[in-house]
């Protein structure tokens, strides 16, 4: 998690010869600390060529994803503790949620002081600077806990309570898959930890709201009139960021039908 110390002659060495490498490489282009290999440590920083307009990308993408993360969180253990819940695969389900967004909140943290972190100088006046920390999962010992399946996990019984929080949670999850697609859209998003998350993002949380919506399915009685309560969707506030003028903009009020495994109505519900 921190940028690690050079020992001054190697430092002195490369050093010249990174700045070559910069200045020809593109100002998106990650380079790789040359030097923390020889302090003995499991990790590494990663750097990429200074650029203002693109760390504010990153600012903005971390301030809108970082509560967002930590509202699922905070969703999926208040689920696990609803004594009204009942499906199994949605307890498991919630379990691996909130087991694998505890190691990206960490992430988005570690990026945020890296953004924070003074650029480095380099000769001929190239600044580098870091973005984030490489094999964090191996320095924390994260394993990624794996998505349940269906085959696996029985679907029911499904409850109330269980149809109201994969409504919820399904709302939740399409924020983030939008915040992701994003920030890989933008042309100014240059940080590879971010892009690296947000393929997992896009990719996890589609397949987490298909069974979301399964649980939904299995419920014996009338979804459409399980109803959301706007308070229940955590960490949203932080979606109206980003260089494409909010992305709250296309969220409000979902009408969609409950086939599609969202309430039947929550208007002003600001996302």
């Amino acid at each position: 998690m921190t940028i690690h110390a050079a020992r001054t002659g190697l430092r002195a060495a490369l050093l010249g010869t990174v700045a070559a490498v910069a200045i020809a490489l593109p100002s998106h282009a990650l380079v790789i600390e040359p030097f923390s290999a020889y302090t003995g440590t499991a990790t590494t920083t990663q750097y990429v060529r200074f650029n203002q307009a693109a760390q504010q990308v990153d600012r903005d993408y971390v301030a809108g994803m970082r509560p967002h993360h930590a509202g699922a969180l905070t969703m999926s253990r208040d689920y696990l503790a609803n004594p009204g819940r009942s499906s199994p695969l949605l307890q498991q389900l919630s379990r691996a949620i909130a087991a694998n967004q505890v190691f990206e909140i960490a992430v988005l943290d570690d990026v945020q002081r890296n953004l924070d972190a003074p650029p480095m100088r380099l000769p001929f006046g190239v600044l580098m600077q870091p973005v984030a920390t490489e094999n964090m999962g191996g320095d924390r010992r994260f394993f990624k806990t794996p998505i349940p399946s269906p085959i696996s996990w029985s679907v029911g019984p499904v409850s109330v309570e269980d149809v109201r929080f994969a409504k919820a949670m399904i709302i939740h999850h399409e924020g983030a898959v939008e915040m992701a697609r994003d920030y890989h859209a933008n042309g100014g998003a240059r940080n590879p930890f971010l892009h690296l998350m947000n393929t997992d993002v896009v990719a996890d949380q589609t397949q987490e709201i298909a069974l979301l919506r399964l649980v939904v399915a299995a419920f014996p009685g009338d979804a459409s009139q399980v109803e959301v309560p706007p308070s229940m969707v955590h960490g949203m506030e932080g979606m109206n960021h980003g260089p494409h003028g909010g992305h709250g903009a296309g969220h409000r009020g979902h009408a969609a039908p409950a086939a599609a495994g969202r309430p039947a109505a929550h208007a002003g519900h600001r996302h």
